[in-house]
């Protein structure tokens, strides 16, 4: 763990990180852990499951939905909505905090 050794040497750290806590977010995020990575920024759960609407115009094709990576047996419904985890949606969880949530301290 990079945080690990770049604390060692004196330099304080903050991880910024995608998870993949489970749909329910119960399960354990992060593969790797230890006590000098106290200070953690998550980029969010990338098996969150979401629900997008059916669209009126799709460009491409919807072959893949049920095996892309987030989808399952199922993901594309009949009326043309797509339930799946937010990972199928690159970048979503993106670790370089590009998304419209802060936080901020006064």
């Amino acid at each position: 763990m990079n945080c690990k050794k770049i604390e060692a040497e004196g330099v304080k750290t903050v991880i910024v990180t995608d998870e993949y806590a489970g749909r329910d977010g119960s399960s354990q995020s992060l593969a790797d852990a230890d006590p000098a990575a106290d200070a953690v920024v998550t980029g969010g759960n990338a098996n969150e499951v979401i629900v997008l609407p059916p669209m009126d115009k799709i460009i491409g094709m919807l072959d893949y939905t049920d095996r892309i990576a987030g989808g399952f047996d199922g993901s594309l419904r009949p009326d043309g909505s797509i339930e799946a985890e937010i990972q199928v949606i690159t970048g979503a969880t993106n670790e370089l905090g590009f998304n419209k949530m802060t936080a901020r301290t006064f």
